[in-house]
């Protein structure tokens, strides 16, 4: 149990550190692991309540993480997506606390996160590896699958019009212009509304 806890912790704190720079959470998960076992090893055991009081003294993940972006300033260097990172961080932290596994984590990432920094690629990835996981059903894989895949439709149909329609076809914007906006917004859309579905559907069960 004291292990589980302490894997636990450190699921949650490698979670919460998402918006670092991936060799600094990587050491910075290293230096609390560490810092940890030393703790236990000066207390000279590895009982459930020793363990539970090294992590109090510690704090929260999340705390250790915004202490370490304010001394780095890690919290400016990517101001284009730190509200979809920091959004990734917060379900992480919930998904490890909550017995997701690797896959749940990554397929909602992909299909988030995913569609602000790969565009297509990201949501397209995440909902193959949902269907990976065994703590979805078949009709919420469905679901999320159709959304990604009857959006990407409507998106190959805006890209034809947009390479097809006459420039300022209507009054203002104009259809290529109307087009352009929904063809750039569809791959968020898609994305994010099938990931938050398959989100909200695993925490229902918990």
């Amino acid at each position: 149990m004291a292990d589980a806890l302490i894997a636990e912790y450190l699921g949650r704190l490698d979670a919460a550190a998402w918006p670092l720079p991936p060799t600094r959470r990587s050491e910075l998960t290293a230096e609390v692991r560490e810092h940890i076992e030393r703790a236990l090893l000066e207390a000279g055991n590895r009982e459930e309540t020793t363990v539970w009081n090294v992590l109090d003294r510690l704090g929260r993940p999340e705390d250790i993480v915004a202490a370490e972006a304010e001394a780095t300033g890690a919290a400016g260097q990517r101001p284009a997506w730190e509200t979809a990172s920091q959004t990734a961080s917060g379900w992480m932290a919930q998904a490890a606390a909550r017995g997701w596994s690797g896959v749940e984590i990554a397929a909602v990432l992909l299909l988030t996160v995913g569609a602000f920094l790969l565009w297509w690629v990201g949501p397209i990835i995440g909902v193959v590896v949902a269907w990976y996981s065994v703590r979805w059903t078949q009709s919420e894989k469905r679901v999320a699958t159709i959304t990604i895949v009857g959006l990407g439709l409507v998106q190959l149909i805006l890209l034809a019009v947009l390479f097809t329609a006459p420039f300022g076809g209507f009054s203002g914007f104009g259809l290529f212009g109307l087009a352009a906006i929904l063809s750039a917004l569809l791959p968020l859309l898609a994305g994010v509304g099938a990931g938050v579905y398959l989100a909200v559907a695993l925490q229902r069960r918990h």
